[in-house]
């Protein structure tokens, strides 16, 4: 499913023992050559911070520069934004430059600063850190403002030209100047924007900005360009409702800088989920054929003649098959009913019998218009930030005559309950401990934010673990795929950004397997669209998804096209049997 937003839509070490791994592996990976001497001074309006990996200075809230200790490599750009510290409101405006406004910088103590910025209607603070522990440098940013319906606070900082940015964003995108795409965007996280962090390289050297906030709270990421200029805004934003609120904060943005390319601070990202996540533990109830999978069919209709094709050309336990149409009800219609057909029940016999691994399709937050159970939760359907207008598949002005959903907030455990029960329900005449629930990656703020004292992406993790709570050995697949959904998939189908329309060579170039490298070992990223053979996107596609490190994914209900293999099919499983795709143009780090 399309999952635009409608603009009206184990064993645990000591901690002794955490501390002392991460501390050494953050002196291996950084810049460090001996014992951090993290300080910060202030000379009038400047800031400076160094810690024996990074030495940064602030004019004011902007960031002026930033190098690794040692080397003159340069990452922060010479023009400093126009706003580098303001605050958003529900209209979508910045507040800009205040009225009669000052900037003054004072020193907390030989390792913290604090920048105000103060005007007759808005205060905004920058407080400027340092870790001697990670020789990290720490950014909080916050305000406060006269008007109400202040949405977030926004601190914003230029990248020098010969950088080029990685970013966990749309399951992972590459920017450099000399390609316009992708362009200009803000990304909600962990909706679109999938770990909170990114990575500047430049020549040997590598800058990672990142937080390690675990309460869940609403954040972005903005892109902007202009000429050679390429701007990041690191937004923390309210949770609705936004109308009365008046401050923003909370959220403190670690700097550090790395020898080597954006592989060496994204390990370092990698072991801190490891850590915080406790990914093993949850890995521990999976069944050891997740790892075996290197092919999956999508989009699937229980037609038993394609099993016959796929077994005879790849292994039946090293595929995973996603069945869309197997309800008695059509596709996205009648949501929360999942009864089986019987060609269904009749295609899951076989296919277990047969070796496959097959996840039927479910949703994970809609409810039928229709359907007596909307009645029960109609009152906690998703309703925009902005506007408050009810959110659904479709909903106006989007309104389809096939379909008409309601998007549920799951903090409601009503809800949870429902869904759970009705899967597993389901999942036990189709004989499945495997299934697929759609749209698990729309966790945006909301209106009403918080249910049961849960925003939507603590929802989704509660979904998760309550899923797991009841059966551990079940597995789920998902689609999209963020730090927060992965911990409790072992599948996740990959988008590709701004793939809607058209893929082609600009998502190729910019394809970066940032995301596919962060969920390493736990989670497995799959094709998701526009790989149905003879598709004019085909091959663009397939080397997205491969630059991407999805693993090789069919699209097709027809069998001829896997008895008669055509040259595009042939690449597919070619790469599912281990061997290298063909090569492309344009870079592939």
């Amino acid at each position: 499913m399309s999952t635009n937003v409608p603009h009206t839509r184990s064993a645990c070490r000591k901690p002794d023992v955490r501390a002392l791994e991460f501390i050494t592996v953050t002196a291996l990976l950084a810049f460090a050559t001996g014992p951090s001497d993290a300080k910060v001074t202030v000379a009038g309006t400047k800031v400076m911070a160094e810690t024996a990996t990074t030495a940064a200075v602030f004019d004011g809230p902007a960031l002026v520069s930033l190098k690794p200790v040692g080397a003159d490599t340069e990452f922060i750009h010479a023009t400093q934004p126009p706003v580098p510290l303001d605050t958003t409101y529900v209209n979508g405006d910045g507040y800009g430059h205040d009225k009669h406004e000052t900037i003054t910088a004072k020193a907390l103590s030989d390792r913290a600063a604090l920048v105000v910025v103060k005007g007759d209607d808005t205060e905004r603070h920058l407080l400027v850190t340092t870790d001697a522990a990670t020789n990290d440098i720490c950014v909080t940013p916050s305000g406060m403002s006269n008007r109400r319906g202040l949405c977030s606070v926004r601190w914003t900082f230029g990248l020098h030209p010969r950088t080029s940015l990685v970013m966990p964003v749309v399951n992972g995108l590459r920017v450099d100047l000399g390609r316009p795409f992708p362009g200009d965007g803000r990304f909600a996280w962990p909706y679109q924007w999938n770990a909170q962090l990114v990575i500047v390289e430049r020549a040997s050297a590598s800058l990672m900005v990142h937080c390690e906030d675990t309460t869940l709270h609403y954040k972005a990421m903005n892109l902007h360009r202009e000429a050679d200029r390429r701007e990041l805004g690191f937004e923390t934003e309210n949770p609705g409702p936004l109308w009365d609120q008046r401050t923003a904060g909370g959220i403190t943005w670690r700097l550090n800088t790395y020898r080597g390319d954006w592989k060496v601070p994204a390990t370092r990202y990698r072991d801190w989920m490891a850590r915080t996540y406790d990914l093993a533990a949850k890995r521990a109830g999976r069944p050891a054929w997740v790892d075996r999978i290197t092919l999956a069919l999508c989009w699937a209709a229980p037609n038993p003649e394609m099993l016959d094709a796929l077994a005879a050309v790849h292994p039946p336990d090293q595929t995973i098959i996603h069945l869309a149409n197997w309800r008695t009800d059509n596709y996205d219609v009648n949501y929360p009913e999942y009864t089986p057909t019987p060609e269904a029940i009749k295609y899951m016999k076989k296919a277990r019998q047969m070796g496959f691994h097959v996840m039927p399709h479910f949703n994970y937050f809609a409810v039928w218009l229709k359907h007596p159970f909307f009645q029960e939760v109609r009152d906690f359907q998703y309703r925009s930030p902005r506007t408050n207008d009810p959110e659904g598949w479709y909903w106006p002005p989007q309104t389809y005559d096939y379909t008409r959903m309601a998007y549920i907030h799951t903090g409601l455990s009503l809800w949870r309950h429902k869904l759970i029960g009705v899967l597993l329900g389901a999942c036990g005449p189709l004989q499945t401990d495997f299934a697929f629930i759609d749209q698990t990656l729309c966790t945006w703020n909301t209106d009403n934010a918080f249910v049961e004292g849960m925003n939507t992406v603590a929802g989704m993790k509660q979904l998760h673990d309550e899923f797991a709570m009841v059966r551990p050995d079940f597995v789920l697949g998902g689609e999209g795929c963020n730090e927060i959904s992965f911990q409790r998939e072992g599948f996740a189908q990959a988008h590709v950004h701004d793939g809607w329309a058209n893929i082609d060579q600009r998502q190729v170039d910019a394809s970066v397997p940032i995301c596919s490298f962060l969920w390493a070992g736990h989670t497995k990223l799959v094709g998701y669209h526009k790989l149905k053979p003879g598709q004019p996107e085909f091959d663009a596609t397939a080397t997205v998804y491969e630059r991407m490190g999805a693993i090789p994914t069919l699209i097709t209900n027809d069998p001829k096209d896997v008895r008669e293999m055509s040259p595009q099919l042939q690449r597919i499983l070619a790469r599912a049997k281990g061997r290298p795709p063909p090569a492309t143009t344009g870079p592939a780090k």
